[in-house]
């Protein structure tokens, strides 16, 4: 019964109603338990009636009645306002006049506990307020204001008594048994119609994430929800939303992974396999072309395995087993290295290569991925930079916290529209496919660039220009920098 959210929110907004009632309920008894508050209506009510009472004693009392009238009064007074009347000897507090025939407490002495005078409801001093327990078990609430002196009744005092009023009494005196009934159940009708429409706006949309998860695990990845409902569950809506597009991504990205890498080791596998077999059935006998074979054998195996370590560097950066080495590391030095190693290969393409470190600059991370960083940037600019060009290698401060490494040709370029794209996997512009040195790349070069600089807290900047060439901007913290 209690296995859906439905239901679950409807009993516990029914329970929560009933504990809040209960613990008023409780609150109530335990104040009500208090005499002097339990007297409170009985108090007033005799006050009320001793007062009226009074006024009419006295005056009968200034009239000249007799007894016997005096006596019907007090009777009638007594059966009409369901109450108790007794006249007692001041002096002696006996009981010299009870209006209950039937259970006459006549010549038993009164003596009872005062109640707080706090309580009275009347200012006058002369009343007195008592709570007596006759010798019968019974409990009795006596209230008295006293008679005037000049009345010619100064010996004797006229008491009214009701039964000691119960904790239901009270209840049933102030209405609070029916009021909190009646505010039971207009709760439960509240709570009834709060959790259907809570439920219904926050059910519905989880009911509808269910069904897009089965469909995510049915194979359906295109999966988005509505924003609908409270914040919390437009926030997991949201969220659900954003896995969805990722996996889309990651699906699609992996399809075009596998090819990407199913093409581009199909072309140097073939290579291998008709070069080897020229080599074993003979076809290649001279030594000229025995020595193309090998060449050709050698080239593509190279080029297969740079593919190979750029995929192995970048399943190791994604599942965290890339380690990266916490060291200060000179800059300017870096870039005077690596500018004397790629030099000759730039005399060699007829390109000009400067160098641009007017300071030295020190950043913490991994010097040997940093030059990996750099070695790609820089090895993609001289094979994309015609003869007769230039490519710099530069370093300068940006800002006060991060230092720029930058790498600029005057190659072909990158249109703008597929500028955006150059660090996605085995993503290559089409018109740079084929390298200057020719040799292809494997598209991973600038993929595995990007992530060791996010590692690095970096980021990679690209800026081109088509037929005036590109620059690629590595910017890194300051050393102690965040």
């Amino acid at each position: 019964m209690l296995k859906t959210l439905r239901s679950r929110l409807l009993v516990s907004y029914v329970v929560v109603i009933a504990i809040a009632l209960m613990v008023v309920g409780a609150a109530m008894l335990a104040f009500v338990a208090r005499p002097n508050v339990r007297y409170f209506f009985t108090l007033q009510r005799l006050d009320d009636l001793s007062r009226v009472s009074r006024n009419e004693l006295v005056r009968l009392l200034q009239t000249g009645a007799n007894n016997e009238t005096i006596i019907q009064v007090l009777d009638e007074t007594a059966v009409q306002n369901n109450v108790r009347i007794l006249v007692l000897d001041a002096r002696s507090l006996t009981v010299i006049y009870d209006s209950d025939a039937n259970d006459a407490w006549l010549g038993d002495v009164i003596r009872a506990e005062d109640i707080d005078r706090r309580f009275l409801p009347s200012t006058d001093a002369n009343t007195i307020a008592a709570r007596f327990q006759h010798d019968n078990g019974s409990t009795w609430v006596l209230y008295s204001r006293a008679l005037l002196a000049s009345a010619g009744v100064d010996r004797q005092m006229v008491v009214y008594a009701v039964p000691e009023p119960t904790i239901r009494a009270f209840f049933e005196e102030l209405g609070f048994g029916r009021a909190l009934a009646w505010a039971g159940l207009l709760a439960m009708v509240v709570a009834a119609l709060l959790g259907v429409w809570i439920t219904r706006s926050v059910v519905r949309p989880l009911q509808k994430l269910a069904g897009a998860a089965e469909a995510i695990a049915a194979g359906d990845y295109e999966q988005q929800l509505p924003l609908q409902g409270p914040e919390e569950v437009q926030r997991v809506a949201a969220s659900f939303n954003t896995m969805s597009t990722e996996v889309t991504k990651t699906r699609n990205a992996q399809r075009d992974f596998v090819a990407n890498v199913s093409h581009d080791l199909k072309t140097p596998i073939t290579s291998i396999r008709g070069w080897s077999q020229a080599l074993l059935d003979g076809t290649a006998v001279t030594t000229t072309d025995q020595q193309q074979a090998a060449g050709v054998i050698y080239t593509e195996s190279e080029r297969m395995e740079r593919m190979v370590n750029g995929l192995l560097d970048l399943a190791r950066i994604e599942s965290g087993q890339l380690i990266l080495k916490q060291e200060p590391v000179n800059l300017q030095a870096l870039l005077q290295h690596l500018y004397q190693s790629f030099l000759p290969r730039a005399q060699e393409h007829q390109v000009t290569l400067t160098l641009a470190v007017p300071m030295p600059l020190t950043v913490s991370g991994d010097h040997d991925r940093l030059v990996q960083v750099m070695s790609n940037l820089l090895d993609n600019a001289l094979a994309h930079t015609p003869p007769g060009g230039q490519v710099q290698l530069g370093l300068a401060r940006f800002g006060e916290n991060e230092v720029d490494m930058w790498v600029q040709d005057t190659g072909q370029g990158i249109p703008p529209e597929e500028l955006n794209r150059i660090f996605e996997r085995f993503y290559q512009v089409e018109k740079s496919r084929m390298r200057g040195d020719g040799r292809d790349g494997s598209g991973l070069g600038l993929a595995i660039v990007q992530e060791l600089v996010q590692l690095h807290h970096g980021r990679v900047l690209a800026r081109s220009e088509v037929g005036k060439g590109s620059q690629f901007i590595v910017r890194l913290p300051l050393q102690g920098e965040p």
